[in-house]
This record gives structure tokens, sequence and C-alpha cells, in this order.
């Protein structure tokens, strides 16, 4: 009889398990991905106490000098620096200290990817266990010139911008017109070029190269004051507000972003639209409208893109973007902001195609005191015809939600979450409008009972 009973209690667990989803499917891998370790930074408050001394630290998942390992990680003010009265870490009012904001000092010379990751790399623990005061600090001898940030060309606006490129290319004839046959062969899966001597044009806006003053200053006042405000509540409040966390949209520049993916695309090529596909917590739809006019009345997310071909050169033109920002201790930008980008096709040393050129200026008179440049180069990892590459579409699924100001993952027990798998509007009836009710049972759950007679 127990061994009958054992059998059954088997029997029952498999089915269960054919039949369910565990709860923890319903977490959306990418989200909580890059939350995960966070949240071990906002519970454990006592992990890795007084790791001392000074030089390069071997925290291996944020930002570094140029990337996110290896953090220049010093104990105290590096060689030659001298601590200031009130830091970032130990102000009790950042708004105060405005005139603070331009000494890299103020933010121990952390870069400001260097302060969203400095509780999840351990870096906030150094002198004794006294977080935030105790946050470490990087090194001040590393910054990207603001002169490669800001833009190279005269253009005050977008437009004014487009124009010109437009009156160039109608100056030798053009715009060129492409038919299905004749349009550049482009169609395929690109990847960002992270490789030996590769350009860093747009690294920048991962927040990993640069000192931070040197990124407000490329801010008008007011989005200095929100930058600061970023930085201040995710490096000191160990209060990380990232998109793919809580499955917010990604915006417009996020694009540029390390961590969306957003430049590791699939491009499909038309002579009325050029399409690219890419993200990982969240869709990047952008598409470059070939000879259309704006005619968008309300900003969207990834804006409304219009362009024109001269000769192999890719011009486009995105304006009516929602404002948003770029997370991860950087900046906002306005619902004013625009970008004029080209993508050129780039060639090995035997004439053969290998990837785009792709140059993008940002114009945002609101949020910017001058027009911003960024560069990078993507290459073609596969055509078309490669049998096993897809674009595969994302639904970005999160039981983060922020409890007493912080991101916690929510359990089943908790009102707020959501069983993605586990048909969570039926759930919801159940729960509020069919308590008590005689209802039939499951086939499979009946085949179980039935095994008990």
């Amino acid at each position: 009889m127990i061994a009958r009973l054992l059998f059954v209690l088997c029997a029952c667990l498999v089915l269960i398990a054919l039949s369910w989803r565990s709860p923890i499917a319903s977490v959306s891998t990418t989200a909580f991905a890059q939350q995960g370790a966070q949240q071990q930074g906002a519970v454990d408050q006592n992990a890795f106490p007084g790791q001392q001394g000074q030089g390069r630290g071997q925290q291996g998942n944020q930002a570094a000098g140029f990337g996110r390992a290896n953090t220049p990680t010093f104990a105290g003010p590096p060689a030659g620096m001298k601590a200031l009265p009130t830091d970032l870490f130990t102000s009790k009012n950042f708004y105060k200290d405005q005139a603070l904001w331009s000494e890299q000092r103020y933010f121990r010379c952390n870069f400001p990817r260097q302060i969203t990751d400095i509780w999840t790399s351990r870096r906030i623990y150094f002198n004794g266990n006294n977080p935030p005061a105790s946050a470490a600090w990087g090194d001040c001898s590393l910054d990207y010139p603001r002169a490669k940030i800001v833009s190279p060309y005269p253009y005050k606006t977008a437009k004014e911008h487009y124009e010109a490129l437009l009156a160039a290319a109608k100056a030798k004839g053009g715009p060129t017109v492409y038919t299905k046959a004749t349009t550049p062969d482009w169609d395929g899966f690109y990847a960002r070029d992270a490789g030996p001597g590769h350009d860093m044009g747009a690294e920048w806006l991962w927040g990993t190269l640069n000192q931070t003053p040197t990124i407000l200053s490329l801010l008008t006042p007011e989005y200095q004051k929100r930058m600061v405000q970023m930085n201040y509540h995710e490096g000191v409040d160990n209060s990380p507000q990232w998109e793919a966390s809580f499955c917010y949209p990604e915006g417009f520049m996020r694009w540029w972003a390390q961590a969306s993916g957003g430049g590791n695309f699939q491009l499909t090529m038309t002579p009325w639209n050029v399409q690219f596909l890419s993200g990982t917590a969240a869709n990047f739809l952008r598409q470059v409208l070939i000879g259309k006019d704006h005619v968008q009345k309300v900003p969207q997310w990834y804006g409304e893109t219009v362009g024109f071909w001269d000769g192999t050169t890719l011009v486009s033109w995105t304006s009516e973007v929602q404002g948003w920002t770029l997370s991860h201790s950087m900046f906002e930008f306005s619902d004013k902001i625009e970008s004029v980008e080209t993508y050129k096709p780039a060639y090995d040393a035997t004439g053969k195609f290998i990837g785009l050129d792709h140059e993008a200026v940002f114009y945002d008179p609101d949020a910017f005191v001058q027009p911003l440049h960024a560069t990078f180069r993507f290459v073609r990892q596969a055509t078309p015809d490669a049998p096993n590459r897809r674009y595969t579409y994302i639904e970005c699924l999160s039981n983060l939600r922020d409890t007493n100001g912080r991101p916690t993952q929510l359990t089943a027990a908790d009102f707020r979450y959501i069983d993605y798998y586990g048909r969570p509007w039926a759930q919801n009836w159940e729960k509020y409008f069919e308590v008590g009710w005689d209802k039939p049972v499951d086939p499979k759950m009946q085949t179980i009972l039935d095994m008990f007679k």
C-alpha cells in the first residue's frame, strides 16, 4: 500500500510538472539577470568588508576604464589627490553641492557606470564597513576627451544638418533611388565591433570612459541636476532604477547603450524601408523611411526616422522622440531630441563588404549645451541564408517592483506577483469572483484522483 501511495505521489508530481510551469519561469531572465546581483547588494549589508589597499581591484562585473571589468579601485584618494570635506558619498543633500559637481573628487573619480555598479561590485566597503561613506575611489587619471564627444559639425539643428546633406546629394544628381534589384545588399545580422583597435567613439554613452564631471559638462543645468540625482540614489542609496529591471521602455538613446543590445541587430533592406530589429530586455524597432517626410505629431519611444541615399551612404533624420533616460547613472534627454545619422559600407583589404560605419549626431537644446557625436562600426556576423540565425521577439517579463524605494524580487506570496505563464487573467477572476464555486476538475488532475479509487 505504501509503495502504491509513493508511486501515486510520484505520478502526481510528474503530471503537475508537465502541466504547469514553475513560477520561476515567470521571471524575465534578461531583466532579472541585471538585477539579481543588485538585490544582493541591497540586502547583504555586511558582505566583503575591509578589502584594503590601493591599485587595481579584481571585481569583475563593474565598469572599468575601458569596459566593465577590473575597475581601477583605491581604498582612499589616489596619490596626489586629496578628498573633499563633502562629496557624493557623504553628502546629506546633493542639491546643495552644485558648486562641487564639476570636481571629479566629488564623485571620487568614479565613472558613471562605476557609481551605478559600486554596490554590486562591493566597492562600497573599503576603509571599514561603513557604507556609503566607505565607497572606493576610481582612477583620477582616466578620462575620454570631451572634444571627441561634441559634434565636429557647424550645424545648430538636426533639420539644418539633414538639409545640408540632402543638398549635397542633390548637387551630385541625387538622392540615389534604388529598386528591389539594386538596393545595397546589407541584409543580415550585425554586432558591435569590439575587436582590438575598434572605434570607441560611441562608448562614452556607456558611462565607462569618462569622469562624471566630463559628462555633466555636456548638459544644461537642469539635466546636470537630474544626472547627479541618479548618481546619488544609485550609488549612495543603492536604489537602481534600471529600465530592464522593471520592463520600462528602453527609450531612443538606449539603442547606443552597452547593456541594451541595441547595437546587435537584424537588418532588412528594401527600397522604401531599412529596418533594424534588436534588443535584450525589450525590442528596438527602428525604421528608416526612404524618401518620406516626418508626419508624426506625438512623440514615439524611438521617434520617427526618414532618410535618403547618397550613393551607397544611407542618411537618416529622427525626430518626434519621447524624452527618457540612458539609465545607469547617465543622463536624461528631452522630447526635443533629434538625430542625424549616416551608415556607410565598410570593406576589408580585399574589397569584401564586412559591415557598416555608423555616425550619429544628437541635437537636444533642452538637455545638451551643444550637439553630441557618436561613431561605431557594426560588423556583419551572418547573412540571411544562415540556417540557425533568428531574431527572437522579446516580451519583457519582470516581478521586480519598488518596495520602500528599492527594487525587490517578488515571490508568489506577494499580491503584486504575476505568474505570467499560469493564466494570470484566470487567476485574478478565480481569486476575486469565483471563491467557493463548485468547478469542474481539470482532466489531468482527475486522472490522478482516479488512481486513488
